[in-house]
This record gives C-alpha cells, sequence and structure tokens, in this order.
C-alpha cells in the first residue's frame, strides 16, 4: 500500500517544477498559493523560491522555508514541510507527513516524521516513525538497505549494509547471525562495498 500511494503521489506531480504561475518571471515568491494537485496553478512560477508555501490541496515548489498543504512537492525543504504527504528530493529540514515522506535515496539532511518515511522508491522505508539524517530510524518497522551502519531503534528492524539495531526482532544482512532479538550488530564488509 505505501509504494502504490508513493507512486500516486509521483503520478500527481510530473516531477518538474517549471509550471508557470498567475504572477510569471520572479525567482523570490513571498508567499506561494497553490491549489489543485493536477495541472496545480501556483501565485508564483514552481521554479521560484518561496519564504511560505501554502497549499490548498497541493502545491508544488523548488525550495521553501515553511510549506503547509494536502500534498507538497518541493525540490529542496529548506525549513519545515508539514502535509497529509510531503515529498521531496533533499530535506534539509523538518518533514512532517501525517500519511508519509519521500525524499531521493540518501538525500535526507534533517528529520522526517510520519506514519511512513520512504526514501528512494523503498531504498529505504518505515513505519510509525522518526528518521534523523538518514543515519538513525526510531520506528515500528525500519528497513534500510543504502547507507553503510545505521542505527535503528525500533520493533522490527531490518538493514542489508550493517549497523546496530535495538528492538523486539532484528535482522542484520553483515551480523555473525542475522535474525536477533533485542538486539543486534554486523557492518559493512568489504566484498560487499
Amino acid at each position: 500500500a505505501p509504494r502504490k500511494i508513493y507512486d500516486l503521489a509521483l503520478e500527481a506531480f510530473a516531477g518538474e517544477f517549471d509550471g508557470k504561475g498567475v504572477i510569471s518571471g520572479w525567482k523570490f515568491a513571498p508567499v506561494q498559493v497553490g491549489v489543485g494537485i493536477f495541472n496545480s496553478t501556483n501565485l508564483f512560477d514552481a521554479d521560484s523560491v518561496a519564504l511560505f508555501s501554502i497549499g490548498l490541496v497541493g502545491i508544488q515548489q523548488h525550495s521553501s522555508i515553511i510549506s503547509v498543504g494536502g500534498i507538497t512537492e518541493l525540490k529542496n525543504n529548506y525549513g519545515i514541510q508539514a502535509a497529509t504527504s510531503s515529498l521531496t528530493d533533499r530535506n534539509y529540514g523538518l518533514m512532517i507527513g501525517l500519511l508519509g515522506n519521500s525524499t531521493d535515496v540518501n538525500k535526507n539532511y534533517g528529520i522526517k516524521i510520519g506514519i511512513t518515511n520512504i526514501s528512494g522508491k523503498f531504498a529505504k522505508f518505515q513505519l510509525l516513525g522518526i528518521d534523523f539524517f538518514d543515519y538513525l530510524q526510531v520506528g515500528f518497522l525500519n528497513g534500510h538497505n543504502y547507507i553503510d551502519n545505521v542505527l535503528q531503534i525500533g520493533i522490527f528492524n531490518a538493514t542489508s549494509n550493517g549497523g546496530v539495531q535495538i528492538g523486539l526482532l532484528n535482522y542484520n544482512e553483515n551480523a555473525l547471525i542475522k535474525w536477533m532479538p533485542f538486539f543486534n550488530f554486523g557492518f559493512e564488509k568489504e566484498e560487499n562495498k
């Protein structure tokens, strides 16, 4: 189900930030307002940098400091992005997504809080959790397979690239014993690189 939501959200936004707004040609927008998701209409061009972005249903913006809406898609989040579903290529701030947050692979330089946190089409996933800088996951279900030596704290944890895990059940591809209750650790092996 999270995969389907992710794909639908990507289809809703073409992934391009070149939509023309009612006011065109400005590279800085003090307040960006957007309506709709499909063929979204913004007050300013989507490739502008906004201080505040407010989406009545959805918003698509190149960069923003504060972004709020039903579904928000940013190229760069530099502050707070809060929505039902938050999408961004690179997160440098705080993403709060009621249903989920999504970033490109290895591009979370901030904090993601949501029911689901996804990076790069399930290169990493998380249910009911907080993801700190792509290196620390605290959640119900944590899965990770692209950064070496992550720290996971949750009920269920899984990684294929090593790290330390604290949880009810832990799977670590690089551990001496791959499946362990309560605690497991393993570090990226040279031949896996």
